[in-house]
């Protein structure tokens, strides 16, 4: 009998620990989901994309109340990013406050379509839709958009295109350059500064674009065209046209970076 009663004290012991380990468990996962349960998202480094934007695509996964599984998901598995999005990156304020840092893709210009205006980076991919502009970004003229949106390239059969437009924009960034429009017209490049249109050719180089700035000031707001599409080094002779621009600049259509897209329909 001692045996049997020394055995029973045994088992509702065990069968005690394991009610109190189990309930601690459970108080621990309660306080954890408590204490981790999300209640805002900062968004920080975005310039161009909605805060608004970043939030709903974080809150899209029915996981997302808790900020322990965010930190997981944006550090070890493949998020979904909205278009205009390089990079983001998760980290936690509080236990209850999630921030979001990103990084947007650089947007290299911007082309006209019916309504609006179409942002793309250096790929030529359209990463922003706006019926605005952005302050610093030129227009590039001569690209065909059709029915193009977010997502959709603009650079298919035009990847050289494409390429020289990034080595303009480097350049200028370089030189601390920042022209009023770009138009390309086939292969030939041309970039304005205000009433001067300069003739780049169909490479860009960084000899070329180092003259600009210093040929500009000695030309004191005349109009015409600067020509450096064979410029290669400081022996070649640079011509400048008075009063004369190309046709394809002509052509293209005046007053559009001061206005929205539906202003000019």
């Amino acid at each position: 009998m001692e045996r049997k009663r020394k055995s029973g004290h045994k088992k509702s012991h065990k069968i005690y620990a394991f009610v109190v380990i189990l309930l601690g468990l459970a108080i621990i996962a309660l306080a954890v989901l408590l204490l981790f349960y999300v209640q805002r998202i900062e968004v920080t480094g975005n310039e161009y994309t909605s805060s608004e934007e970043i939030v709903n695509v974080v809150e899209e996964d029915q996981g997302s109340f808790n900020s322990i599984y965010l930190l997981w998901k944006y550090h070890f598995t493949d998020y979904k990013k909205p278009d205009s999005i390089q990079d983001m990156q998760v980290s936690l304020k509080a236990p209850w406050i999630v921030q979001v840092k990103v990084k947007e893709k650089p947007i290299l210009g911007y082309a006209v379509a019916e309504k609006s205006y179409l942002y793309f980076d250096s790929s030529g991919e359209v990463v922003l839709e706006s019926s605005t502009l952005l302050e610093g970004v030129p227009a590039v003229e001569g690209l065909e958009v059709g029915d193009a949106s977010v997502g959709d390239s603009l650079s298919k059969g035009k990847e050289r295109l494409f390429k020289e437009l990034t080595e303009l924009k480097e350049d200028m960034e370089k030189f601390e350059l920042s022209s009023d429009r770009i138009v390309c017209d086939g292969k030939q490049i041309y970039t304005y500064f205000g009433d001067v249109c300069v003739a780049l050719g169909s490479s860009i180089t960084t000899e070329k674009v180092s003259q600009i700035s210093p040929i500009l000031e000695k030309l004191g707001g005349q109009k015409g065209t600067l020509h450096l599409e064979y410029f290669a080094d400081e022996n070649d002779v640079i011509t400048f046209d008075k009063d004369e621009l190309p046709e394809a600049a002509q052509e293209s259509t005046d007053g559009q970076t001061g206005e929205t897209a539906e202003e000019n329909q």
